[in-house]
């Protein structure tokens, strides 16, 4: 079973019963299973095979060395997810500078509910990938822009080149390109950080650059936060 960490576990044991060996493949510190029913998330249903699997069966191997991205990118993901486990590959040592966070805090770059009234945009964040586009001459055909919220994805798809790839971080899952710029969206006085808390969609939109990764967001807001704090520091 392919991309295990998405498998919800009723589903692995359609199959289970039919066959005398089973290999999962998966990241369970990537995107979990999708579940609309809220109900169903709550009772558990939102746990992978794969989830369940690594806690009770013996033979767990991890594929220790990615060959996608540079060493600092990948950096951080695996130190807060993978114990460190996680190598590069030789050819992929740091050559310059390959990740840059810029931080909003001050700027009066604070988030709106989009037209929707219900998904959130930050037009601040997006005036700054303009500004990046510009300064750092960034081919559009090599970039992706990403983004938690399909408010933020939406609005940036009226003013951002075309030929970029703009995306919500769960449908640019399993892609990559060689520039990510991740647009936090999250800029408030109350440290609420929504569902930036789902972790495991962070490192999904973290470890998708193959030689530049740049995430804009808000350091007062994130901050307090353990996971982003562990990421800014």
């Amino acid at each position: 079973i392919d991309e295990a960490g998405q498998c919800i576990e009723p589903l692995a044991w359609c199959i289970f019963p039919l066959v005398d060996k089973i290999v999962l493949a998966g990241d369970h510190w990537q995107l979990p299973p999708t579940v609309l029913s809220h109900e169903a998330a709550r009772l558990g249903f939102n746990r992978s095979i794969l989830e369940a699997a690594i806690e009770t069966v013996p033979a767990v191997f991890l594929l220790n060395t990615q060959y996608r991205m540079r060493e600092v990118i990948a950096g951080f993901s695996s130190n807060y997810f993978y114990n460190s486990l996680l190598l590069t590959a030789e050819h992929l040592h740091d050559t310059g500078v390959h990740l840059t966070f810029i931080d909003t805090a001050g700027s009066g770059y604070n988030e709106k509910h989009g037209p929707d009234g219900i998904s959130l945009q930050n037009a601040g964040e997006l005036r700054i990938v303009q500004k990046i586009l510009e300064t750092e001459s960034l081919d559009p055909s090599k970039t992706a822009i990403i983004s938690p919220y399909s408010g933020q994805v939406a609005s940036a798809r009226e003013i951002l080149p075309k030929p970029l790839r703009i995306s919500t971080i769960d449908s640019f899952q399993g892609q990559e390109k060689e520039i990510v710029v991740v647009s936090l969206v999250r800029s408030n006085d109350d440290g609420d950080i929504g569902f930036l808390k789902d972790y495991r969609r962070m490192n999904v939109a973290i470890t998708r650059a193959k030689e530049q990764l740049f995430v804009i967001g808000d350091s007062a807001t994130i901050g307090a936060d353990p996971f982003y704090n562990a990421f800014l520091t």
